[in-house]
């Protein structure tokens, strides 16, 4: 297993589709918690994957996070996230930062989500990147994310994204790399209203399609456990979260079976702030 890792490392440093599918692969913690499940996240890491669960934060905030994929933190992802909620939608912004001096990959995203009636949230998200390579080249590349999600019942929600429906790609010396082509739906069921049952389809382009369960459980008002379990090999994952006042702490961990443990924690601070744009 060591050996995989290091290639993976290895691979990192030469590889520009490697180095950028670790980023924009990885989403929130909470995310991470729950098997990866991206597609119907209704909290302020929302714009690191389907953008339109953006309508659901009720308070102005701001959140960063640190994710160690197997242990390497050369590959790390670092990220800061904004919202700011309002009666005309919700804008977000976001940065993140994956890998090292060597290779280095930075995407800086602004986006925007509206609620249409009670049954509809629609969001559109423009991104730049940029690649350092060498600790010199610096390429670069533009792209978008379009998602919606749909809240059928109050017991029933699906959430559907696309990233990079453009196909855009990252011009190198030489050589060009298509930014990965992403296409997620995922539906989460709450049988009660402490318990969210999650399943997700996942699609890179470039990739066979990957499956994933996920389970949230609030056992007290400032407690949330989760965990889930995605993939072949396949990747079991668990986190909690942790909420006082303004400030909510997340820790996620997930175990593959080949490549190890990829670990996460972020911070979230919000404004005491209401906003009556959110779903009930």
């Amino acid at each position: 297993m060591n050996f995989l890792r290091y290639i993976i490392a290895l691979s990192g440093l030469f590889i520009a589709p490697i180095l950028a599918a670790q980023d924009f692969n990885y989403s929130g913690v909470s995310s991470l918690s729950t098997g990866g499940i991206k597609s119907i996240e209704r909290n302020i890491y929302s714009s690191m994957s389907n953008p339109a669960g953006l309508t659901e934060v009720a308070s102005p905030g701001i959140a960063f996070s640190y994710i160690s994929p197997y242990t390497i933190h050369k590959l790390s992802n670092r990220s800061v996230t904004a919202v700011m909620p309002s009666r005309y939608g919700s804008f977000a912004l976001l940065f993140t930062q994956a890998g090292y001096s060597l290779s280095l990959l930075n995407r800086y995203g602004i986006a925007y989500a509206r609620k249409f009636g009670k049954h509809v949230s629609a969001s559109l998200m423009f991104n730049g990147i940029t690649h350092k390579l060498n600790g010199s080249d610096t390429y670069g590349g533009f792209f978008s994310v379009a998602g919606i999600q749909i809240f059928p019942s109050k017991t029933v929600s699906i959430g559907l994204f696309i990233q990079n429906i453009e196909q855009s790609k990252i011009a190198y010396s030489g050589r060009k790399e298509l930014i990965p082509v992403l296409y997620a739906a995922g539906v989460r069921w709450q049988p009660l209203e402490n318990l969210s049952l999650m399943a997700e389809m996942e699609k890179d382009q470039q990739f066979s399609a990957m499956y994933k369960f996920g389970i949230e459980y609030s056992p007290l008002e400032m407690l949330t456990l989760r965990g889930g379990v995605k993939g072949s090999p396949v990747e079991i994952s668990f986190g909690t979260g942790l909420k006082w006042k303004f400030t909510v702490i997340d820790i996620g961990i997930s175990y593959h079976q080949q490549l190890g443990v990829t670990s996460g924690a972020s911070l979230c601070f919000s404004l005491p702030q209401k906003n009556t744009n959110h779903h009930e």
